[in-house]
């Protein structure tokens, strides 16, 4: 088949489709899902073609072929990446981007943020400068995957034949094909956030462009026909980011829309020897074979890759989204890049190194590029490893250690508590900020803490297992982090602590049915459990916050019908009102603006409301009591990231273990009284 270039147009419309989309609309074009579809097109069908000639690829010419296409232009924007991060990002973000760095090279950055739950959002300081890398992940694990899958069929079918095994080949991508689209519509129904970077889920659109490949040699639109369904097909990639919400709905059903249109395209441009469509003069095939459109397509993989680390980092350097004359800016840079990259660096390395008249007295030999890339792809390895390392190294430091730290010098708390005696000098906040993401108390640490992806109720117990007096510690992460400011208390008082904690799972009444799957799991057997310690107390949170325009706090139904299902159960219930959530992260905000900046202050009133709403939730019944301790984390209404040289947030809103332990003295007050123990 004739090579087709009004698709490397295509190829090129897509990646500025996923570009303008990130830099001005900050939806899902459907862009990444059309270069997807390509890819398998190209790449897939090349596969198809070489089986088809009962000479399967070979995998020792085509990985390394592969690595040669792929890997130049991505460790060279790996490492621009690590440079920029250093010199612009706080050291509160080095970590994640580190781990993005290593995610990319190993093409597994998909897995790492469906593993983190992280919604793929438009553009801001937050984000991740590798975020777009994830679907290069899946291509690149489906470039790899797929050949050895079907080699795999072709040789255990080795004395049928070549008719034969072509046919188990085709029904393999078939299969393959449809299974995929099955467990993609069942999994964004189950969990679109992990499902929208999942391979499996993704890889019906790479097959898809397979199948095309087999089916476009068969099928031609000829004359008017194929006039309007290229056009139609246009329209579709064109407007397929506005016609679907693809961050909510890919990579299910909805994600056939700009696959259809390529679907459209690809087909309405039946080839001539010369790769010219035979259409009409105003046809799509000719416009994008337009030698202008068709050359940008093999920059496409280039500027992808650069588009989005040169917007995220615009965006930080200017503290704000950019706008029209700051996005061409953007777009232009990005262009620059790619066509530096693709020109001095990708054609280089992926020249014939027999072929003379590949070199240029412009570019950069052979000899000389190959060991560089080498080198840098070391570095781009082991600089993260080494700063993970680094991080290790310094959470150690700090886990295990919360009552060593010096109280005079880093009061936290307490510096609000009793200000005249523990008035100390500023000085550096602890933990450092390469450890306080990390900064979570021993029940995490000890793995006392069911985590994501879990359901059994982790069964542990701290302080003596004989004591007359026990206290459950139950909820989620909200929970788990007053045990850092509970366990002395345990210690001095002499009764036994055990924490029921899940993380993301709230604890509700398994009855209600207001959740399913682990957690619903969890919650049963959680109240089981609970139960059959026989309490003198629990311990929970008693508000979330809210999105609305009107009350910052709600008391959910959910959590007074499980007071008083332990009511029944004659366990009084001690519920502290929830932390302020926080518009952003406090420890970034305290590593770029300073601690004591204004840019880092929240007013009371834009995270809390004026009377803590629990207060009335809880006057029909007798057996739950409300701690507040957010007079201390936001004193003189002003929430903060430091108190007395600690940090209050390892993050928007969860407190650190470090910080936490300060609040020992006011919560051993409080819980007393709310008891009546002391």
């Amino acid at each position: 088949m004739p090579y087709r270039h009004d698709l490397d147009g295509l190829r090129a419309l897509a990646v500025v489709l996923v570009a303008v989309y990130h830099v001005w609309v900050h939806r899902v074009s459907g862009g990444v899902d059309v270069f997807l579809m390509l890819s398998g097109f190209f790449v897939a069908g090349g596969l198809l073609r070489s089986f088809a000639r009962g000479a399967p690829v070979r995998l020792r010419t085509y990985l390394p072929r592969l690595a040669r296409r792929l890997l130049p232009a991505l460790v060279l924007v790996l490492a621009a990446v690590l440079v920029a991060s250093a010199v612009l990002l706080p050291r509160t973000r080095w970590t994640g981007v580190s781990g993005d760095v290593l995610g990319s090279l190993l093409y597994a950055e998909n897995w790492r943020l469906a593993a983190a739950e992280q919604a793929y959002g438009a553009a801001d300081v937050g984000q991740s400068p590798l975020q777009h890398v994830w679907s290069l992940s899946v291509q690149g694990q489906l470039f790899v995957g797929l050949p050895v899958l079907l080699l795999l069929v072709w040789w255990s079918a080795g004395r049928a034949g070549i008719a034969t095994r072509l046919a188990i080949v085709h029904a393999t991508v078939v299969t393959g094909a449809v299974a995929s689209f099955v467990y993609a519509v069942v999994a964004v129904r189950a969990d679109q956030a992990f499902a929208y970077y999942d391979t499996v889920a993704r890889a019906w659109e790479y097959l898809a462009g397979a199948l095309l490949a087999l089916l476009v040699t068969r099928v031609r639109l000829p004359g008017a026909s194929g006039l309007v369904a290229g056009w139609v097909g246009l329209a579709l990639v064109v407007a397929s980011g506005l016609l679907v919400d693809g961050a909510a709905l890919f990579p299910g059903p909805a994600t056939l829309v700009p696959l259809a249109g390529a679907a459209l395209v690809v087909v309405a441009g039946t080839p001539d020897p010369r790769g010219i469509a035979v259409a009409p003069a105003w046809s799509v095939s000719r416009l994008l074979a337009w030698a202008p459109v068709a050359r940008a397509g093999g920059y496409a993989y280039a500027f992808y890759l650069w588009h989005w680390p040169v917007l995220v980092f615009t965006i930080v350097l200017r503290d704000r989204p950019v706008g029209w004359l700051a996005g061409i800016g953007v777009l232009g840079l990005s262009a620059v890049l790619a066509v530096l990259t693709k020109q001095l660096v990708e054609d280089v390395l992926r020249r014939d190194p027999r072929d003379a008249r590949g070199a240029t007295r412009t570019r950069p030999p052979r000899w000389v590029l190959r060991p560089l890339v080498a080198v840098v792809t070391v570095t781009v390895a082991v600089v993260p490893l080494a700063w993970h390392a680094h991080v290790l190294s310094v959470q150690r430091s700090y886990q295990g250690t919360l009552q060593d730290v010096d109280v005079a010098a880093y009061p936290g708390a307490l510096s609000v508590l009793e200000p005249g005696a523990y008035a100390a000098a500023a000085a550096d906040p602890v933990p450092a900020v390469e450890a306080v993401l990390e900064d979570t108390s021993r029940v995490v640490l000890d793995g006392c803490m069911t985590g994501d992806g879990e359901s059994d109720v982790k069964r542990c117990s701290y302080g003596p297992e004989d004591a007359a007096t026990v206290v459950a510690l139950v909820g989620a992460s909200h929970s788990e982090h007053w045990f850092a400011a509970l366990e002395p208390i345990a210690d001095r008082r002499g009764f036994r602590v055990v924490p029921v904690l899940k993380a993301g799972c709230l604890f509700l009444d398994p009855e209600d049915g207001d959740v399913d799957g682990e957690c619903a799991t969890w919650q049963r057997d959680a109240m089981d459990y609970v139960l059959s310690l026989e309490p003198d107390v629990v311990i929970t949170t008693s508000t979330r916050p809210t999105k609305s325009d009107g009350p910052r706090e709600v008391v959910p139904d959910a959590y007074v019908r499980v007071w008083e299902r332990l009511a029944l159960e004659d366990v009084p219930v001690v519920a502290i009102r929830d932390n302020p959530w926080l518009p952003f992260w406090m420890p970034e905000c305290a590593a770029v603006h300073g601690s004591e900046s204004d840019e880092c202050a929240v007013a009371w009133e834009d995270v809390l409301d004026d009377v803590d709403p629990s207060l009335d939730a809880v006057q029909e019944l007798w057996n739950t009591t409300i701690l507040d301790f957010n007079d201390v984390l936001c004193p003189d209404r002003v929430c903060r990231p430091v108190q007395g040289n600690r940090f209050v947030y390892r993050d928007d809103n969860h407190l650190t273990a470090t910080y936490a332990v300060t609040l020992s003295p006011v919560f051993d007050e409080r819980l007393g009284v709310a008891t009546g123990w002391w």
